[in-house]
């Protein structure tokens, strides 16, 4: 695209893409100077200009050198956004849709609607599991990634074949602009619990950036709402701009999406939906009270998005394993093993309720988890406690510890459940607590890891690493177990 048609009255000098990091620029690139937490992209100017950027975009003055294109605008993230979208094609203005934001529940809610809507019009998803579409898929950078690659992914599904696409929204991507100029046609919410106040440092801040999605969109969009949520369901519906409807089961009154008469199994739940006086039984394959939340989230947004209620309601009996959420691991063994991504005291909370559940006929619950680093450092007794008190034995674990020591990390959540009265064992390495929580279990056992996921990496001081995944690490202490002739 020439720089001519993305800046108006700019040389038609030909722009190879767009970047926002010196050390990503590619000959012919523009460059954006942008203002970070932590740095701030002008210092980085004359580095983007040595890699070859055609054009650097800036608000504040900086050195230039001759042969390369410099615009002087008043918001560089403005301007970006703006660029990100016209460069692309604007393929978000293509496609229908979703955007889902809360503390819990945005990855299985996304998952659910790309894997049932695609039976009503192909659907990708983007968030913390991959970006995927129809047979592929790869690894994420961030749960919202920066708008370069936001809206460059968008496209890339277009292309493909896309006509819809669910994308997880965090509340870092609210407040740093990142989905500013996706043309979100339905945005959901999940829930608002405590997560991330090392960055927003108050809930109410919290609650300010997750309400930004619903400020922003469109008036002839939708919002679907938590009806069940009393710390949020008050403020969006005041805020949100454009019209909404409500999702829950009627702990705080009717909702236009209620699920009734649910009835929870080991392998699956039964609820009766009702949804403009008509009663609708639906089966699920999804466990666990807060995924029938997920699920009504989701089939509020897809019946709002134009998909038939009759139509949706026999795909929800098998709906594909969201990866790393409530992912049952099953080898054979004769106790449960369930992973999932579970990291808040919310979220701790709702899974060993369930778990609970899943053992009050006896058995011993096993919990393997631990906490990242520069994160939420006071969420980390919090999170020793409320496991500390429905498990038998926890043993504590490295967790993206980043720059800080996973062992004080893992001491500190020690400390959290001693203080419940329970035992706590701290293994470093991750893949043997796994181990050893899988070699300790006895049948009728249930083990928790908890925390990751499949995720495939380990964020340490020297970033990103690779890590197979707390999925694959128990399926394969499983298989080591079976071997030994123990657990089948």
């Amino acid at each position: 695209m020439l720089l001519s048609e993305l800046f108006p009255g700019q040389p038609d000098t030909e722009i190879t893409g767009l970047a926002m990091d010196s050390r990503k620029v590619e000959p012919g690139n523009a460059f954006f100077c942008l203002k970070g937490r932590r740095t701030d992209g002008h210092q980085y100017a004359d580095k983007a200009a040595e890699a070859g950027a055609a054009a650097v975009v800036y608000s504040e003055d900086i050195p230039t050198r001759e042969g390369v294109c410099y615009i002087k605008v008043d918001d560089t993230e403005k301007e970006l956004n703006r660029v990100c979208d016209l460069f692309n094609g604007s393929p978000s203005h293509k496609m229908t849709m979703f955007g889902v934001t809360g503390t819990n529940g945005k990855s299985t809610t996304s998952s659910i609607i790309s894997a049932v809507y695609s039976h009503y019009k192909p659907c990708g998803y983007m968030g913390t599991i991959a970006v995927r579409y129809g047979t592929y898929s790869r690894v994420p950078s961030l749960t919202t990634p920066n708008q370069v690659e936001v809206h460059s992914d968008l496209r890339e599904m277009y292309e493909h074949g896309m006509e819809a696409a669910a994308m997880e929204v965090s509340s870092h991507g609210l407040v740093e602009g990142r989905v500013d100029t996706v043309d979100f046609d339905c945005a959901i919410f999940t829930n608002l619990t405590y997560d991330h106040l090392d960055y927003h440092k108050t809930m109410e801040n919290y609650f300010e950036a997750k309400k930004l999605l619903f400020r922003h969109i469109k008036k002839s969009g939708v919002a679907v709402l938590n009806r069940d949520d009393a710390a949020s369901i008050e403020g969006l519906e005041e805020c949100t701009a454009c019209r909404y409807v409500t999702y829950g089961t009627g702990v705080l009154g009717e909702a236009d999406y209620m699920a009734q008469d649910v009835r929870l199994t080991p392998n699956g739940t039964d609820f009766v939906l009702v949804n403009k006086g008509i009663k609708y039984p639906v089966h699920t394959n999804l466990v666990a009270l807060y995924n029938v939340y997920n699920l009504l989230g989701a089939v509020a947004a897809m019946s709002e998005m134009g998909m038939p209620l009759e139509q949706m309601i026999p795909l929800l009996g098998s709906i594909p394993q969201v990866d790393g959420r409530m992912e049952i691991i099953d080898e054979g063994q004769d106790f449960s093993v369930i992973v999932d991504y579970a990291h808040t005291p919310d979220g701790f909370d709702k899974i060993f309720e369930y778990a609970d559940a899943m053992t009050k006929d006896g058995g011993n619950i096993y919990a393997v988890f631990g906490s990242a680093g520069q994160r939420d450092a006071a969420k980390r007794s919090v999170l020793g406690k409320i496991a500390g008190k429905h498990c038998r034995k926890v043993f504590v674990t490295e967790e993206d510890p980043r720059t800080e020591s996973a062992e004080e990390i893992g001491k500190v959540i020690c400390g959290g459940v001693r203080e419940s009265g329970c035992e706590a064992e701290l293994i470093l390495d991750r893949i043997e607590a796994i181990n050893a929580a899988i070699r300790t279990a006895q049948k009728g056992d249930l083990v928790l890891i908890l925390g990751k996921g499949d995720e495939s990496y380990m964020y340490y001081a020297d970033g990103r690493v690779p890590f197979i995944g707390d999925n694959a690490a128990a399926r394969n202490a499983l298989k080591s177990l079976a071997a030994a002739g123990r657990g089948v």
